[in-house]
Formats: structure tokens, sequence, C-alpha cells
């Protein structure tokens, strides 16, 4: 059902995106009203199962597909408005990294699977369920029938938005500039497919779905309980990799959905490839192709790759999205919602010492008995706790160097921001090696000026960049990759030579990671924390990714010191040398005590934080005026930059 850019005609995606601009506004203000902090986790939860469920390929008649959607089921669970966020989210990552819609499309899509079906659905849902209460089974059964409704008026529109191209856009002799053929056409093949197979997967699936949430304790949208308390958010979240991890079944169904076409293949079934579906589907951005068709023609292995990335990126994406849209829950229990349902995370209460502590006691008596079979030094603790102290010595050390004298450290953090962020997306477009080693110069000028260790910072940057980018690097320096002269031959047999042109290339994907690195690092090390995010809000980056970046920070600090007391117990406790199996096992306990603390942390802080007024945004200090040397320092890179890029132009 997703609508590829070469099929629409340039109005009828424009006319679509504008119809969909007031929702999307109307969405945003009364997801605000109504979405929770606590909320986000499963608006990002249900668009990542709508990104994946959409990967199940059924097949149907004709040679076709089609596939579950799920936006029914994400307005039954958080109200239609949240439906268009989630949806509107999962279509735009399909577009933009999988090559699933097109990007001038994505408001024609929105319109038939962001807006047109889970508002359908929902309201005959609504009718169906009655005032039945939230966990019976007559509303699971409601949500199914409102999922095959929504899903079937999806794909009407769909339809519409197909057939009319022929009838309002022709060339001078009358054939269609784009979509070939009309509604006579479009009408019966979707709507057949949806009313017969999609529709009946879109009800199981819903159907199912709300029946495993309802047990689980998730509240429906609109219901009177709220025991989301008794939610298990990693078993969802497990269950939701166990589906990716099933997602090559939808591999079984060959061919596309109707309509879902390639030009060449639509112009094979027409018969003719028509002049405004051609020069749209040569001259449209077709996104960033990170892995475009799902990498299905790789194989299951790479499909579920893409199945968990698509997860990552979806998941992500929502939680960014909704840095506007959430309200702060209270923390204290509200009249309708009973003490014993406030959500918390606490760790089951120990005895005077943990139970790790104790384990390791019972352990320690009984490694007497086989000190024979021991013979593995009692050092990891100590190369853990060298290592802990190496790191926390590093963080330091960088907050004093940044608010040191220095030529970047004098500089406003929201100049320093701006400026070498641009470097680094110059340092995308650059293709040749010369333009690279420009900016490489521009870096080491400005970190010797700053008074900061260039060789120790390009020792680290240089020495991991290959590393990073190795497994991409040495393929592409092959012959099968970037054919050209043999530079040299690797190996005879099986034949395997390095080319001169897979040598540049490798060496001009490494030094794009290299100076990048470079850049981010000079960023980081000449400015204070606290100055780096201000200069991020005020630049209106996503305030949900600025929050989170500086409590990362500031608690890795916390959890680290934590560590730190766990080893120090450990090592003050052991006598003599301990086995092999010992400490790993040792090391495991304290990750999963480690996992333990940071979620009754996180509870802990968030409490805290809604006790003192937190509304979803941090409050920083007021920026500093902008002096002349910013100006001038914005001035130069952004010369600089340019300039790169125009000599690089000429000499391509």
């Amino acid at each position: 059902m997703h609508i590829p850019d070469s099929v629409l005609s340039p109005s009828t995606s424009l006319a679509a995106a504008a119809a969909m601009a007031p929702v999307w506004l109307a969405a945003s203000r009364r997801v605000r009203a109504t979405l929770s902090t606590r909320d986000t986790p499963l608006l990002a939860l249900s668009s990542a199962f709508c990104f994946v469920i959409m990967m199940f390929n059924l097949p149907v008649f004709g040679g076709t597909t089609t596939h579950p959607l799920g936006a029914v089921l994400m307005a039954v669970l958080l109200g239609p408005w949240a439906a268009v966020i989630g949806m509107t989210s999962a279509l735009a990552v399909q577009a933009l990294f999988f090559a699933d819609g097109g990007i001038l499309a994505l408001g024609a899509n929105c319109f038939a699977m962001a807006f047109a079906m889970p508002f359908v659905g929902f309201c005959v849902y609504r009718l169906a369920a009655g005032r039945s209460s939230g966990t019976s089974a007559r509303r699971a059964a409601a949500a199914g029938l409102g999922a095959y409704v929504g899903i079937v008026a999806a794909s009407a529109v769909v339809a519409v938005l197909l057939g009319i191209q022929p009838a309002l856009f022709q060339d001078a002799s009358g054939r269609p500039l784009y979509f070939p053929f009309g509604l006579s056409v479009t009408l019966p093949a979707i709507l057949a497919a949806h009313l017969t197979v999609g529709g009946m997967a879109e009800a199981v699936v819903t159907f199912s779905a709300i029946r495993c949430l309802q047990t689980m304790g998730v509240p429906l949208w609109g219901t009177q309980i709220n025991t989301r308390s008794a939610c298990r958010w990693d078993r969802l979240w497990v269950g939701l990799g166990a589906l990716a991890a099933l997602a090559p079944l939808g591999l079984l169904a060959s061919g596309d959905a109707w309509g879902e076409w390639s030009a060449t293949e639509l112009a094979a079934r027409a018969g003719h490839m028509p002049s405004g579906l051609a020069a749209m589907d040569q001259a449209a951005w077709k996104g960033f192709q990170l892995l475009p068709d799902y990498l299905s023609d790789l194989g299951p292995g790479f499909y579920v790759l893409a199945a968990f990335t698509g997860i990552a990126i979806t998941g992500a994406a929502v939680a960014l999205l909704s840095k506007r849209l959430m309200r702060v829950e209270s923390a204290a229990p509200t009249v309708s919602e009973p003490a014993t349902a406030v959500h918390t995370r606490s760790l089951p209460p120990t005895a005077t010492l943990p139970a790790w502590l104790q384990a390791e006691q019972v352990d320690s008596v009984s490694a007497a008995s086989r000190s024979k079979r021991a013979s593995v030094p009692n050092a990891y603790a100590e190369r853990t706790l060298q290592a802990l102290s190496v790191q926390t010595l590093d963080t330091l050390r960088a907050e004093e160097v940044a608010r040191s004298d220095g030529f970047l450290q004098a500089l406003d953090a929201r100049t320093k921001l701006a400026s070498l962020v641009a470097l680094m997306v110059v340092c995308a477009f650059l293709h040749t090696i010369p333009g690279l080693c420009c900016l490489v110069l521009l870096a080491a000028y400005a970190g010797h000026r700053s008074n900061l260790n260039i060789g120790r910072l390009q020792l680290r940057v240089w020495a991991a960049a290959p590393l990073l980018v190795g497994a991409v690097a040495l393929p592409a320096a092959t012959h099968f990759v970037n054919p050209g002269s043999i530079a040299f031959i690797a190996w005879r047999d099986p034949y395997v030579a390095v080319t001169w042109p897979g040598l540049t290339s490798a060496t001009v994907l490494i030094l794009r990671v290299a100076v990048a690195g470079t850049l981010a690092a000079l960023l980081v090390l000449s400015t204070p924390r606290s100055n780096l995010f201000g200069a991020m809000q005020y630049l209106r980056l996503p305030r949900m990714f600025t929050s989170v970046f500086a409590m990362t920070l500031r608690y890795i600090s916390v959890v680290a010191e934590a560590a730190v007391d766990l080893f120090v117990a450990r090592k003050s406790r052991t006598i003599g040398k301990s086995r092999l199996v010992e400490a790993r096992g040792f090391v495991g306990r304290v990750c999963g005590f480690l996992f333990g603390r940071s979620l009754a942390l996180a509870e802990e802080v968030h409490d805290a934080m809604v006790s003192r007024g937190y509304s979803g945004q941090v409050h920083v200090a007021a920026p500093s005026r902008v002096a002349a040397c910013d100006v001038a320092w914005l001035a130069c890179t952004l010369l600089i930059g340019a300039g790169v890029l125009w000599g690089e132009s000429l000499a391509l």
C-alpha cells in the first residue's frame, strides 16, 4: 500500500501533504495534552511494532502481496491522534532509510495509513465496544473489526489516488503521464486484496495483540482502569524482538503489493513508459538508501538485520518526536489510582549484605578445597578498577581543559557547535583526499591554538577510524567493488586484487570518519558540558535528545562509582586466587546488579524531578552574547568549507 514517488504527479503529492499538514498540527496539539512521559515508551514500541509487521508479506491473487499495518492497534492503545504521530514516524523511516514508499509521496501515504485508517478503525471500534470493560474480549474483537474496516478504508484512499492519475494528467497524445491504470482497475484490484487477505490478517493481528496486552495489564485508550504498573515492558520488547526474528517468513510470499512496483516493472505491465513517470523516477530523491528493500535480496539473515535496524530507528525517532508532545505524570497517585498501582521499579528487599556478596563469601569458603585447581590470578578486579580510574581521570582532565585558556575555549559554545557541525556536513560531501586533508590541517591548527594534546587526540581518533570502518573499507579496495588498475594482488587462489580506485575509495572513507571524529573531539574537549547543553537547546536541537544526553553523562559517573564499590568489596574479600569461571560469574552478577540499580535510580530521579517542577524541559543558564571573534570564526569556517567544496567540484 506504500505509494512510490514516481507514480503520483507532483501536484497530487503536494495536495496530499497540504491536506495532512493540519492533521499533523492538530495531532501534535491533542497528543501534547494527553501524552504522559510514561506513555512515550508505549508509543515508541507501537511504532516499532507497526514497522515490523509491515515486513510480513502475505500472498494474494495475481502474484501480488499485502501486509498488515497496525495503525488501528496503535489508536486503540493510545488514541487516534497518537496513532497519527506514530504511523507518520514509521512511514517516514521506511521512506528515508528503506526505500519503501516515496519521499514526495509521504503525505499521500500518511493520509491513507496515518489518518484515514486509524480514525475510521477507531470509530468502528468505539461503536462495537460500547461500554464493555477494558479487559473484556469484546473490546479485543471490536478492535479487530475496526482494524479490518480501517485497512479497507486506507486501501480505498490509495486506490483513488492512483486511479485518478490517468484522468488528470495526460500528454499531448492522450497517454497517461504517471500511473497508467484508472479507477476501473485500481479499485477492484486493491480493494479485493484487502477485503480478503489483507483485512483478515490485520484483524487477527490486532485482536491477538490486544488480548495479549490486556493480560499484561496495559490499559486501552478511554478505559477507566489504570493497571499499567503490572505491565512488564521487558517482555513487550522481547516479544517485539522475537517478532523481528520471524520477519523472514514475509519473504515466502513473492512479488510486490499491487501498485508498489518500480518504474521499470510498471512500464512492463502498462506496455509503455509514461514520460512523467520516467522523469519523476530519475529526478526524485529516493532517501538515504540505507537498507533498500529491507535487504530482502541478500537473504533471511539480512532481512532480520533490517528489522532490528528499523526497530531501533523508529523507536528513536518517536522518542525524539515526543520531546514537545509529552506531559509530565505526577509522582503521587491520583484519586482514581490506588497507591498500589503507582509505577515503580524498586529493587527487591535484601538482607544486611547483598545476595551476591553472601554468595561470594560462601564461594570463598569452599575455594580452599579447590585451590589446587585454581590457576588464574585474581587480576581481573585490579584491571577493572584501573580502567574505571583511568576513565574517571580522563573525564576530569577533559573538563579541566575545557575551562582553561585557549583559542576554542574562548569562543561561544553556540558558535563552536554550529561551525564544527557545519564542517562535519562538508566532510560528508567530500570525495577527494586533498579536500579532506584541508579539514585535517584546519582541525590540527585549531587544536594546537587551544592547547590540546594533538598527538594524543590524533592517536585516539586515527587509530580507531580504520577499526570502525575496516569491514567496509577493505572490501571497497578490492576489484570486486572498484575495478580498475591493479595496485597489488592480495591472493591468487581465490583471486583477490586491490585496485588503485579501491584504495582511493577506502582512504576517503577512513579520512571522512577520522576527520568527523576529530572535529567532534575538538567540540567536546574545548567546551564545558553545561555550556554545550545550553548551546544545543539554544540552537533548537531536540529537547529530548539534549536532556537524555546531559543526564546520561551525569549518571555515568554515578554508575561507575557503584561499580568501583563492588569491585573493591570483591577484592577486599578475596584471598589467594580465583578460578576463571568464578571471575566471569562475578562480573555477570555485577552487570545484573548495576542494571537493576540503574532502573531503580531512573525511577528515583524521575520522581525527584517531578517533585521539583520538571515539565519536560531542562533549564540551563542564559547564553552569553556573541562576540566579534565568534562571528569571525564562524565566517572563516563557512568560507573554508565552501571553498573546499568548490575546489573539489572544479577538480572533478
